[in-house]
């Protein structure tokens, strides 16, 4: 289901945003409002930036490998880590090879979606959130959704893609994740930890949706008015300032629904299942043992 709903987001996004007219316009606008910013803000988005390499992702590969060995949750480690590769070889893949990017607008026809830093940040923070233990895994993807939202939106800033890359690599990361869950879920059954208490939970869940409904709802909104305004011409600094604004809240909205959706879909997945490791597995069945006499 959730990888179903990642790729057809991502179809739309790509469809709309590269291969319309309307779509294209309002994705080189926000991202010219996203070069107007201020030069520190610029010069910071550089900086993040410059955090993502070969040997970033592999430090936190690393990272995330221990979590979950030290947790002996060793199938965990495997799926995630996997699904880490594959969700930055698919990026790449996409990019370079499948996808075109028509010139409908004169802005040139080279195609960047989804983007690789926007990727790699989000396989890092949907990784920290899956190896964590359940009791706190709430509260970690709302610390970790930080770090995709802050390079989803500088590599706008910094002029390197524009926002629907971001949203494309959100999907990319939650498909490939989701897929990559279930099949070790399947496998090996789930990790049966202490989770927090029901109405924490229910708290949670009730505050992010909101905050990302009226995320969505100012980026849609403010994508319509910059819709108005092309109709009428070329946009001012101001406007390509609201078309930046609403994308940059439609990144937000995106990263902040990858991390719930996984969130739940993990929940989802523990329902009446087994351990992830040898000893939860023989705890299972001593107690099967037990209730049987």
């Amino acid at each position: 289901m959730v990888v179903a709903g990642s790729v057809a987001v991502f179809v739309a996004n790509y469809v709309f945003f590269v291969r319309t007219t309307l779509g294209q316009e309002l994705d080189d606008a926000a991202l010219v409002g996203g070069e107007q910013r201020p030069q520190g803000v610029v010069s910071e988005a550089w900086e993040l930036l410059d955090v993502i390499s070969v040997v970033s992702l592999a430090s936190a590969c690393v990272a995330i490998g221990v979590v979950a060995l030290l947790r002996r949750r060793f199938a965990l480690a495997v799926a995630v880590l996997a699904a880490i590769g594959v969700a930055n070889v698919v990026t790449q893949l996409l990019k370079r090879v499948v996808l075109e990017r028509p010139d409908l607008i004169g802005a040139g026809n080279l195609n960047s979606l989804p983007s690789g830093h926007a990727t790699v940040a989000a396989t890092v923070a949907v990784g920290v959130v899956v190896v964590s233990a359940p009791r706190w895994r709430s509260v970690v993807a709302l610390v970790a959704s930080l770090f995709p939202i802050a390079v989803g939106v500088a590599v706008v800033i910094a002029g390197w893609h524009r926002p629907s890359d971001s949203i494309a690599a959100f999907c990319v990361v939650l498909g490939v994740v989701a897929a990559a869950l279930a099949f070790v879920v399947a496998v090996f059954g789930f990790d049966h930890g202490e989770r927090p208490p029901a109405w924490f939970r229910r708290s949670v869940l009730t505050v992010v949706g909101i905050a990302i409904s009226v995320l969505v709802a100012v980026g849609f909104v403010g994508l319509w008015l910059v819709r108005d305004r092309l109709r009428d011409g070329e946009l001012s600094t101001r406007w390509d300032s609201v078309a930046f604004a609403s994308a940059a809240a439609a990144i937000v909205a995106a990263a902040g629904l990858m991390l719930l959706f996984l969130v739940v879909t993990v929940r989802g997945m523990a329902i009446g299942q087994g351990g992830w490791h040898r000893d939860d597995v023989a705890e299972s069945d001593a107690q099967v043992m037990t209730d049987a006499t």
